[in-house]
């Protein structure tokens, strides 16, 4: 958590990059544009990730982008005036942080059933939310001590070094759990069963290839990974709601400072807010929840996430409206980010699961990395209204795909039942026991 929260806190730090750019004759497109510049090694970093999974363990990763991400912000001590070393380090910020905020998730979920994946992810993405709030408020108040921007970013730096660091003893607990901290998730009892001799990693199929069951003339199953099968699984509405989440919270997040500027507001009100209420119903509510990624809790939060964005447009510049719009935010997308983050897992087949998180992570930080870029042409165009109303149409397309109920992929059963002698694997406590209903309906 620590490790998390330092790295995040780096993060929210260099949030003052957009202020920034507006002092050496920039504009919220400039930042925009700078955000965008990371997008394409963004997609190859992850799509590394997503083609690699288990290569190098997410602790190595989080400790080797901690590392980047603090030698990027160093870099940014030096910057002066809009030049190729400010697209640079604007660049390597954005894709070691979204190789940071891939990894952490992966580690939570590897410690998960399926039943507290969710809660599990809520808890490494709330201390995410945490450092995001910290982090622009700290910025903030080292400018009000009269420290420069390029001495906040060492400050930056410092953050994300330590974090790097602190990896060391995170390892070394790891190893302390059962199994020696090696990757792969936990498993409910229910997938303790046998895999089929077709599955990979069985004992008839030790190589991973795909294989026939006994009966030569039964089907085979050919396992489907990476795009192609998250396509073809129920994963892809809460993938698709994770995309267009990260459009609405890069927005919010990215261009806060600039808008409460505009409307002469304080924008640590909006941090602050935003980030007490995102950990409170990330370590909070969460815990108290049978399932907080149920399809009730989905709905809920979806249509608080298109409440919130209405909300913002009648701000105005009233702080106390401004706080009740971004406490609104904080809650529902709060809780919803990691419900459509543990339904991505949770509705994934057997050969998909390992690769759920990777790939959500690789839509989420792209779009953070792009969407800037159209959230600053359409500042320039037609003000913060305008954006806000984008965001409207974005939160409502999240809102109806929220109301999707998904179902597990089932496992393989050959024809005619289940082979002689042969346990059928499920997926996850709500594959093989329960429903994957709310609590209410069963």
């Amino acid at each position: 958590m620590t490790v998390v929260l330092l790295a995040s806190s780096a993060y929210g730090v260099l949030l003052l990059l957009g202020p920034f750019v507006k002092t050496v004759g920039g504009s919220e497109a400039t930042y925009g544009a700078l955000t965008a510049a990371a997008a394409v090694p963004t997609a190859v970093a992850l799509a590394l990730l997503l083609r690699f999974p288990r290569t190098v363990p997410p602790n190595l990763l989080l400790a080797g982008s901690c590392l980047v991400y603090a030698g990027a912000a160093l870099l940014m001590t030096g910057v002066h005036s809009r030049n190729a070393v400010l697209v640079v380090a604007a660049i390597v910020l954005g894709t070691a942080w979204a190789v940071t905020y891939t990894a952490a998730p992966m580690i939570a979920s590897d410690l998960a059933t399926d039943r507290n994946r969710a809660t599990l992810i809520g808890y490494a993405t709330g201390t995410i939310q945490a450092g995001f709030g910290i982090g622009p408020v700290l910025g903030n108040a080292l400018r009000d001590a009269g420290l420069s921007y390029q001495q906040v970013f060492a400050v930056g730096a410092a953050l994300a070094a330590a974090a790097a660091v602190l990896v060391i003893p995170l390892t070394v607990e790891l190893r302390r759990l059962p199994g020696g901290g090696s990757p792969g998730p936990q498993r409910d009892p229910a997938d303790a069963e046998p895999l089929l001799a077709s599955e990979p990693g069985s004992p008839g199929n030790p190589l991973g290839s795909p294989g026939s069951l006994d009966n030569p003339g039964g089907p085979v199953r050919v396992a489907e990974t990476g795009w192609r099968g998250a396509l073809r699984s129920p994963s892809v509405v809460p993938l698709a709601m994770v995309l267009l989440s990260a459009c609405v919270f890069t927005t919010m997040n990215s261009f806060q400072t600039t808008f409460a500027d505009s409307r002469h507001l304080d924008f640590d009100v909006f941090y602050v807010t935003y980030t007490v209420a995102v950990i409170a119903v990330r370590l909070g509510l969460a815990r108290i929840l049978p399932d907080s990624a149920s399809d009730r809790v989905v709905a809920v939060t979806t249509v608080g996430m298109t409440a919130a964005a209405v909300a913002f447009v009648f701000v105005g510049s009233s702080a106390v409206l401004y706080c009740l719009a971004s406490l609104l935010l904080g809650c529902t997308y709060g809780l919803g980010l990691p419900a459509f983050q543990a339904r991505a897992v949770n509705l994934a087949g057997p050969a998909e699961r390992v690769r759920m998180l990777p790939m959500a992570g690789l839509l989420f930080e792209v779009a953070i990395c792009v969407f800037p870029l159209v959230a600053g042409a359409v500042v320039h165009t037609s003000g913060y209204r305008g954006l806000f109303v984008l965001l409207i149409v974005i939160t409502s397309v999240v809102m109806a795909l929220g109301q999707v109920r998904g179902r597990p992929r089932p496992a393989f059963r050959p024809a005619g039942g289940d082979a002689p002698g042969v346990g059928v694997r499920g997926d996850g406590a709500e594959a093989a026991a329960v429903p994957a209903t709310s609590p209410s309906e069963h």
